[in-house]
């Protein structure tokens, strides 16, 4: 099976994604970024892996499983080790808890853990696998997406938690059933998005220029918490209250899809959201490390406000990506080569 190419401007799409994520952890003082950044920025990565759903498919089901676990999983389990080796040397917590947290760790359950970034590296693999068994019983994109969106209708409904907020099955199960309607909207999608063509011309250009004005005016909106649409929506139909945040997101998706588009070319920004679990997997490590750099110096570095934020997410992509990644990945490339060579197998794989 040959190696899939890389589209630089859906990895742009990622690293906005994470940087939203970022900024959302910083909780209400990040401003008005907190409430905005939550409206789409977990569906964002679910509709991005959705578009590539098709890539194992030169796989049987059970190597598709395999190739996600090694590519999800594996460092998923790294990360693990990694956060517990930070808690015991900064937390000062006994033996016990530290096991408690190791607990935790395997269950991978969202809110449940000492480093709750993690949830999505068994949620992403649980959806993955959940969505590639629909397409191989359902076969058809419109009942792949009926389905998916019966199982978000169920999540919402039966569920005794929002798996959003508050999942409690293991490996967040419950996320991957309410996250699947993204996953399928990129499957869906992934045709009209992933194309070697001309840019739009004539009419296409028009409509295209209409389309992005009224997205930016949806997204400006909704960060300014006028959401108009949806309120009116909602008064209306009642029941729209149930799939409006899937529309709202699906809207604020698209709109980042053109800056993305935009900034296609800045081969740094590429290369940084080509590396989300590691982004994903060094969130925790790179606070601590920041703060305890900072607390060196005698600087008090806070954040208040919208730019404080986003300053703050900015930087630390940059201090992940240009200090920890180069590290890890040296040792990681040499934890895998150990593990080949013991299966008999001197090639390294990743």
């Amino acid at each position: 099976m040959t190696k899939k190419a890389r589209v630089e401007w859906i990895d742009i799409v990622r690293l906005l994604g994470m940087i939203a994520i970022f900024c959302g952890h910083f909780g209400t003082a990040g401003g008005r970024l907190h409430h905005f950044v939550f409206c789409y920025h977990v569906p964002l990565f679910f509709f991005v892996s959705g578009i590539f759903a098709g890539n194992l498919d030169g796989l049987s089901f059970w190597e598709a499983v395999k190739k996600r676990f090694v590519q999800i999983m594996i460092p998923y389990m790294f990360f693990v080790v990694i956060n517990m080796v930070v808690l015991m040397a900064t937390s000062g917590d006994d033996l016990i808890t530290h096991l408690k947290y190791l607990k935790q760790f395997i269950w991978g359950i969202r809110n449940h853990m000492p480093t709750a970034s993690l949830w999505f590296f068994p949620c992403i693999f649980c959806t993955g696998v959940l969505f590639d068994t629909l397409r191989r019983v359902c076969r058809k994109d419109i009942l792949i997406f009926v389905v998916s969106v019966l199982l978000y209708l169920i999540s919402v409904t039966l569920f005794p938690h929002r798996p959003d907020v508050e999942p409690s099955l293991f490996w967040n199960m419950d996320s991957a059933c309410h996250y699947m309607i993204y996953y399928a909207f990129g499957y869906v999608l992934r045709k009209k998005l992933i194309t070697t063509g001309s840019k739009p011309e004539g009419y296409k250009r028009y409509l295209f220029m209409l389309g992005a004005a009224v997205l930016t005016g949806y997204t400006v909106s909704v960060y300014l918490q006028e959401d108009l649409v949806g309120t009116i929506l909602c008064r209306m139909i009642p029941a729209a209250g149930m799939i409006y945040p899937v529309v709202r997101a699906m809207l604020l998706i698209g709109f980042w899809l053109i800056p993305a588009k935009i900034l296609e070319g800045f081969h740094f920004l590429s290369y940084a959201g080509a590396q989300t679990l590691w982004l994903c997997g060094n969130e925790n490590i790179v606070k601590i490390l920041l703060s305890a750099v900072t607390g060196l110096v005698s600087l008090n570095i806070e954040v208040t406000n919208e730019i404080s934020a986003l300053v703050y997410a900015v930087v630390m992509t940059v201090v992940i990506i240009k200090i920890l990644l180069p590290v890890e990945q040296k040792l990681y490339g040499k934890l895998l080569y150990v593990r080949n060579r013991e299966n008999g197998n001197e090639s390294l794989q990743g």
